[in-house]
């Protein structure tokens, strides 16, 4: 746990000095740890609410989704990688805007408002909807392919 340096204190007042970006970046992760689930943005900024803004805190949260040490949910809650296996989104997000859209695009696709409507953990989720797409292709597949392509393929890709 990445400890604040205490200035001063006395009988009513104790000030500690305000951590670094690189401190803050490993308090968030801690924080996500710690708590065992990802947390939404609502609860991150309750949390940092005496140690950083909120200006701060989410450049703090675009710059760990960018190195891959946080990820961020369909729903719009941060955990760490692997969270999301066993994490049911909530059905309604209250930020419909991801931090890092690129990251949030390429990690979730246009699957994301499925994914939260779908009430299951999103490993299982997102295994479902790959198996439909895979049947899908192979449907599609079936319906166009040719007499030479039909005898080169083993009967095993045809399920």
């Amino acid at each position: 746990m990445v400890r604040l340096r205490k200035l001063y204190e006395d009988e009513d007042v104790v000030v500690f000095k305000a951590p670094t970006d690189e401190e803050l970046e490993k308090l968030v992760v801690e924080t996500i740890k710690e708590k065992g689930r990802p947390l939404s943005w609502k609860e991150l900024r309750q949390v940092f609410s005496g140690i950083a803004g909120e200006d701060r805190l989410r450049k703090v949260l675009i710059k760990l989704i960018e190195r891959d040490q946080l990820i961020e949910l369909p729903d719009g809650t941060f955990g760490l990688p692997g969270m999301e296996l066993n994490y049911v989104p909530s059905k309604t997000a209250k930020r419909v805007r991801p931090l890092v859209p690129t990251k949030f695009r390429r990690r979730w696709g246009t699957l994301a408002s499925k994914l939260r409507k779908s009430g299951k953990p999103l490993g299982e989720a997102l295994k479902e909807f790959e198996e439909e797409r895979m049947e899908h292709v192979v449907k599609v597949y079936r319906r166009y392919r040719s007499p030479v392509e039909e005898e080169e393929l083993p009967e095993e890709f045809y399920g």
